[in-house]
């Protein structure tokens, strides 16, 4: 119940220490510190903004759309005794004032549903909702076309009718391009193509381990078009038809304490 694709060190790690392994690496990169306020736009299960709180000491506020997502994610941060650090609300980034509050901000897995057209006054809000100083994670999937198009073989026709109705994926350029243009320098970039593509063929392999429990739950559609949703992005991603990004930026200008980072990036793996 980890949002978006895990992250193997080494390429032997199970499942479970990956995506740990991801929430860490994502808070390492953007230098989360105790006491810092971090927003974590769509905050899925709630297991970024736990680790956030429990490990790195963070005051994190949570934003969803999702109902189920909220109210596991609130019993979750109850079960680590963590109401005094994490908030989660059924909430619209696009409602929160431009006030520049946050210290850091992270967006994982979320912008694939913003609309291409949207990704400038989306990066444009963050850019306002973060404090001078400040990082922002962006990790998310990309097209691999240049021109920001579709994926091969139907499948992106395929998953807008029975998966992720509406998703749209940029190209990296856009995705950078979106960002200077909405006031954010971006700083490092990192590709996690093959680390998504293990992640869904474990995700795959699971799926088939309790596919008897799993008819019990949904019609037979349902569970055929997750299952092949799940091994073909697998396919998608070991052929470089899709691929996934991380983009770490902080608010862009002359102002030298605007970047905070350290002159090598060696921090990102010091742990």
């Amino acid at each position: 119940m980890v949002y978006s694709c895990a992250y193997f060190p080494t390429g032997t790690e199970t499942l479970e220490a990956a995506q740990l392994a991801k929430l860490d690496h994502v808070l390492t990169k953007i230098m989360l510190k105790p006491g810092e306020k971090l927003l974590d736009i769509g905050c899925g299960w709630g297991a970024l903004a736990i680790r956030a709180a429990e490990k790195f000491g963070a005051q994190v506020l949570g934003i969803t759309l999702s109902k189920e997502q909220a109210a596991l994610a609130e019993e979750r941060v109850k079960a680590a005794g963590l109401q005094d650090r994490v908030e989660i609300r059924i909430l619209d980034y696009r409602e929160l004032p431009l006030d520049g509050q946050f210290d850091k901000i992270t967006s994982i897995g979320m912008f694939e549903h913003v609309g291409l057209q949207h990704l400038t006054a989306y990066f444009g809000a963050i850019c306002g909702l973060l404090k001078d100083g400040g990082l922002v994670m962006n990790h998310g999937i990309t097209s691999t076309d240049p021109g920001s198009g579709n994926t091969p073989l139907g499948a992106a026709e395929f998953i807008d009718k029975y998966v992720f109705p509406q998703g749209e994926l940029p190209h990296l350029s856009l995705a950078v391009r979106s960002m200077q243009e909405a006031g954010l320098e971006t700083l490092d970039v990192e590709t996690l193509r093959r680390h998504y593509a293990r992640t869904l063929a474990l995700w795959a392999r699971n799926y088939e381990d309790k596919a008897t429990a799993l008819r019990g739950l949904v019609e037979e559609k349902t569970f055929r078009i997750w299952r092949i949703y799940l091994a073909g992005c697998a396919w998608a991603f070991e052929q470089n038809w899709i691929s996934l990004h991380q983009i770490l930026a902080c608010k862009a200008g002359v102002a030298p304490s605007f970047n905070p980072t350290p002159w090598s990036r060696g921090y990102m793996y010091a742990g």
